[in-house]
């Protein structure tokens, strides 16, 4: 089955020092047409009680150009996509408020906070090095081939650090994959440790530990943290050690993300059928006290599923996400009774049938039994007394 695959690659840039000029000169303009059309849009709505689209702003861009002399030297195409970054965040907005959640609304941009331009054409690849219209050619670090169509390249400030991400468009064959339970595996995330995972028909534990980055290296930040709050506000010093600071929680990011890559392409290598929780980590941040909002926060697990997810659909494999609201701790995986506990009761002691499991992989046998139900929504291929997929 042929499959348009949308994929990014992201690579490293090493710019001379003119070329970072243009970098920070593209992404002001592009965050000064953003905030200006964003100010427009407001001062629109409060006199005549209507929304200017993205069409009415690239007029006025035009008029902006004329007026700004320093808007010309930034190629129009860079400008244009920062109008339609704003009318998606508009669109967002009110996607939200009619569904009732949180509306969200568009906020201006500051220098420094996720400064970003894009290119929707006129650039050309050449093995290690891009080229950007008026800005030239730039080298990067080519750590791995690009695949597919290049649709759009977005350049992207991380730090002291400029990064180049290629959209692509992949067209491929995607093969059709038969599950079976013996290659299929329940995961529950942990905190103490990443991952339980109930492998196969026998139910085989595995364990995934946590490499924890945020925690080894929390006393470092806490203490740069200090030492920042004692720089006078936005001097020489001040920014300079902001500047160390970020890259300490970059290392952070990108180790993180180097460790959710691995794992998740070694168990969609390993396995064919995955079975997951659809976690709420927004509403799980949110609650509980500050260790352990701190504890899930460094392990990644939204990131971590989506990951896994993306690698399973291109192989053809299966992955299926399950109700955060499945009761996979509290269900005993032997007799299917049901028993609450606390979150410091790392054990499962079944009072029926007397099971003694660990809490964790308790619950990953238990999404796997549910998820396998699901797919065979008769059961008779999957059922399994150990597995307890005749109770759900």
């Amino acid at each position: 089955m042929l499959m348009k695959i949308l994929k990014g690659f992201k690579y490293r840039l090493r710019p001379n020092r003119k070329q970072r000029e243009f970098f920070a000169q593209f992404s002001g303009c592009a965050r000064y047409v953003y905030n200006r059309g964003l100010e427009r849009r407001q001062e629109v709505y409060e006199k005549e009680k209507k929304t200017l689209r993205y069409f009415d702003q690239n007029k006025e861009l035009t008029a902006w150009r004329y007026e700004i002399d320093w808007l010309k030297s930034c190629h129009s195409q860079v400008l244009q996509q920062s109008l339609k970054d704003l009318n998606s965040a508009f669109d967002h907005f009110f996607r939200r408020l009619k569904k009732g959640g949180e509306p969200g609304f568009p906020r201006f941009k500051r220098k420094g906070d996720g400064d970003s331009f894009r290119f929707p054409q006129g650039f050309k690849l050449d093995e290690s090095r891009v080229y950007l219209p008026k800005i030239g050619w730039v080298r990067f670090r080519k750590s791995r081939e690009i695949e597919g169509e290049i649709k759009q390249v977005t350049i992207t400030r991380e730090g002291d650090c400029w990064s180049v991400s290629f959209s692509v468009e992949i067209e491929r064959a995607i093969p059709e994959v038969i599950p079976t339970l013996e290659r299929s595996v329940g995961i529950d995330l942990g905190c103490s440790v990443f991952a339980k995972l109930a492998i196969g028909e026998s139910n085989l534990s595995g364990e995934i530990g946590h490499p924890k980055y945020l925690k080894s290296l929390l006393a470092k930040i806490k203490r740069y943290n200090h030492i920042l709050s004692k720089k006078v506000y936005k001097s020489r010093n001040y920014f300079k050690f902001r500047k160390k600071l970020a890259k300490l929680h970059r290392h952070i990011r990108d180790a993180r993300a180097d460790f959710l890559h691995k794992v998740s392409t070694k168990l969609t290598q390993n396995h064919d059928q995955f079975f997951v929780e659809n976690l709420h980590v927004k509403e799980m941040l949110e609650a509980g006290h500050t260790a352990l909002r701190r504890a899930i926060a460094d392990s990644g697990w939204r990131k971590f599923l989506d990951f896994l997810k993306y690698k399973a659909v291109e192989l053809g494999k299966h992955f299926k996400e399950l109700s955060p609201y499945f009761p996979s701790t509290q269900l005993c995986s032997c007799c299917g009774r049901r028993k609450k506990l606390s979150l410091n009761e790392r054990v499962y002691t079944c009072d029926h049938c007397g099971l003694s499991l660990d809490r964790d992989l308790n619950a990953a046998i238990n999404l796997k039994a549910a998820g396998a139900s699901v797919v065979n929504a008769c059961g008779a291929t999957w059922c399994s007394a150990e597995a307890g997929i005749s109770r759900l």
